[in-house]
């Protein structure tokens, strides 16, 4: 499973791009679509930290509408929409837009995929762990995610890396990654 890119597809997005561990760099520049890549990992992203703690993914699954989880899942999501909105070189009004759609297509996605399963913590939290390196290959460095979520680990160039070793070792990263 590649959760984001199976949501890029539910969403009609264009193809996420890799963003290369040495330059900071799309895979393909010409293809890179800076705001719907923005809006869409920096999502997922904020649902990975999120998902750390039970009590969080209570009220996540409390959200039903996309406003709603946008602000469960983001601290301060005014600052969220700046940086994308930097990033992209877009207005707020257009990443609030875009990050709003990211988050409603979320919420039917997983209806479509059970919406019984996802209701658990324990589901949401162990798919999100699951996904924390599929979702941090594609984060522009950019964004500066880290700091707005307090966490440097996510612009660390080591989550980009690909290869047999470092596939070995966001696997042993994962199990140790369920909660903070």
């Amino acid at each position: 499973m590649n959760l984001p890119q199976q949501l890029q597809e539910y969403l009609n997005y264009p193809k996420l791009q890799i963003i290369d561990a040495n330059t900071g760099l799309p895979e393909d520049e010409k293809e890179f679509d800076a705001l719907s890549q923005s809006a869409l990992i920096t999502f997922l992203t904020g649902m990975y930290k999120a998902t750390r703690t039970k009590d969080n993914i209570v009220v996540i699954n409390s959200r039903s509408d996309a406003n709603g989880l946008l602000k469960s899942i983001f601290v301060d999501p005014e600052k969220v929409l700046a940086n994308i909105a930097v990033f992209s070189q877009e207005t707020a009004a257009v990443a609030k837009e875009k990050i709003t759609t990211v988050s409603a297509g979320f919420i039917n996605y997983l209806k479509q995929i059970g919406a019984e399963e996802t209701e658990t913590p324990d589901f949401l939290q162990n798919m999100m762990t699951a996904q924390r390196h599929e979702i941090l290959k594609y984060l522009p460095v950019g964004l500066k995610l880290g700091d707005l979520l307090n966490d440097d680990t996510l612009e660390d160039e080591s989550n980009k890396m690909e290869g047999p070793i470092s596939s070995l070792m966001h696997k042993i990263e994962n199990s140790f990654s369920t909660t903070d």
